[in-house]
């Protein structure tokens, strides 16, 4: 009856930027990612913005923070 019971999985630990990468077509995941990595393109703000723009919510700092490899995709 309970197999396979299991905590609930926290969400701190995952990244928001692999958590909306992973909910894209393969089209939005290319062009998303693309813009992610391009810091000279592309300010964190800016970015946010933009996507925003576009009904994608990501913060500035979530964005700064998976360039600067400070995520949980990152962590080992």
């Amino acid at each position: 009856m309970l197999e396979g019971l299991q905590p609930p999985k926290n969400r701190s630990v995952y990244c928001r930027i692999a958590d909306l990468a992973a909910e894209m077509s393969d089209t939005d995941k290319k062009i998303f990612m693309t813009a992610i990595e391009d810091k000279e393109a592309w300010s964190a703000n800016s970015l946010s913005t933009a996507l925003r723009q576009r009904g994608v919510s990501v913060a500035d700092t979530t964005i700064a923070k998976h360039r600067n490899k400070a995520c949980a995709c990152f962590r080992d």
